[in-house]
């Protein structure tokens, strides 16, 4: 087509030239019968823009990295006249992907495609089509068009969930919580409803004491609450980029995030709550107390934001002032420091665990228990032996 084209302008030149020196009307004539021609096919091609029609949509808006999705894409064209040649890119999540779709349609006509898409991070993407190139059945003419430039057309948003799980022989070396029946019950100090009342007994705080029960039966009686206090574990994510850029940074993001939601996944497995901190937001914890909680941490993850570089030392003395309950303290990030790692010995005396899990950093040494996990591997076999 591009020689066809090329030879089409060169004639069209050529004819111009002739005519005018010549005076020959024949020359005009090849010349206004080109140019008619080229005026058709553009006019064909701006049609083309404002006859399709389309539909796109995802099979699911949710799904976790390294799953299926699939994207439905419809395009019609509901006149009786035919359209110029579509060449359609669409968008997709991975930048290593690229599709682009070629077709043509005949009058009252319509092709049918269902893309699969590589979820390879996690995050919030727009997925759908973008660019697109339309040409003659000649090839003479090309007219390019966004589909974004229209004020109406959206693209489908997806979200990805970084991965959670657990490798085979994976060790929190933390107390594994009770069966909480009625004889092993350790009642907590504050809870969210009074679920009943048990006799006193030798130890049991005085501020528990259900004054109302003991009045009516004469003996001391304590509150029983519906939840048992319960050890928490602190995640501390370190939201900062680092300087990395283009599919670095998502390959480092990802596997920080999935890191982060196996070690939820490990601890709330155990009957143990999690607390999420960032260093974007040291004072703003988000808390999930139950298995079933696992996807709205995912879906909170997919959508954290990185950038710049956060003070991740201050997020540290931070979580040390909230400490409640917390067994252990997870810090994810990719890089060490002398600040860090003196305010992580600090938290030493606050928590009975802390570990450090950097994520593409160098390996440096020091007191505090230390994972090594490599960006872009898999996050829970890295995790394996935690301690």
């Amino acid at each position: 087509m591009k020689l066809t084209r090329v030879v089409f302008y060169i004639t069209m030149g050529i004819c111009l030239l002739a005519g005018m020196y010549t005076g020959l009307r024949v020359y005009y004539f090849v010349f206004f019968s080109q140019l008619c021609a080229i005026l058709a096919m553009l006019f064909t091609n701006l049609w083309t823009i404002y006859a399709f029609t389309y539909k796109q949509e995802l099979a699911k808006k949710c799904c976790v990295k390294g799953d299926g999705a699939l994207l439905h894409l419809e395009i019609k064209n509901e006149r009786p006249v035919p359209l110029s040649l579509m060449e359609v890119h669409i968008d997709v999540v991975s930048v290593r992907h690229k599709t682009d779709l070629m077709f043509s349609l005949a009058p009252f006509s319509g092709k049918e495609f269902d893309l699969p898409l590589a979820l390879p991070y996690r995050g919030i993407y727009h997925v759908g089509m973008t660019g697109i190139k339309i040409t003659d059945i000649f090839g003479l003419t090309t007219l390019r068009f966004d589909m974004r430039w229209l004020p109406y057309y959206r693209m489908a948003e997806l979200t990805v969930y970084p991965k959670a799980a657990v490798g085979s022989v994976t060790n929190a070396n933390l107390v594994d919580a009770k069966l909480f029946g009625n004889t092993y019950l350790k009642q907590a100090e504050l809870g969210e409803n009074v679920a009943g009342a048990a006799l006193y007994q030798k130890g049991d705080p005085l501020k528990r004491i259900h004054w109302k029960k003991s009045a009516q039966q004469g003996q001391l009686y304590i509150k029983q609450y519906e939840l048992p206090e319960r050890e928490r574990v602190l995640l501390l994510l370190d939201s900062s980029l680092f300087k990395l850029t283009g599919e670095e940074a998502l390959i480092y993001c990802d596997t920080l995030c999935e890191c982060a939601a196996s070690l939820a996944l490990h601890s709330l497995s155990r009957d143990r709550v999690v607390r999420l901190i960032t260093s974007a937001a040291p004072s703003k914890q988000e808390e999930y107390i139950h298995i079933s909680h696992l996807e709205r941490l995912q879906q909170h993850l997919a959508s954290l934001s990185f950038r710049g570089n956060e003070d991740l030392t201050l997020a540290v003395a931070k979580a040390c002032t909230s400490v409640g309950a917390a067994r252990a303290l997870f810090v994810l990030t990719r890089e060490t420091s002398p600040a860090l790692n003196e305010a992580l010995e600090r938290a030493l005396l606050a928590f009975p665990s802390v570990t450090l899990v950097l994520c593409g950093g160098a390996r440096s040494g020091g007191r505090i228990h230390t994972l090594y996990v490599e960006p872009g591997c898999d996050a829970a076999m890295a995790l394996e032996g935690i301690g």
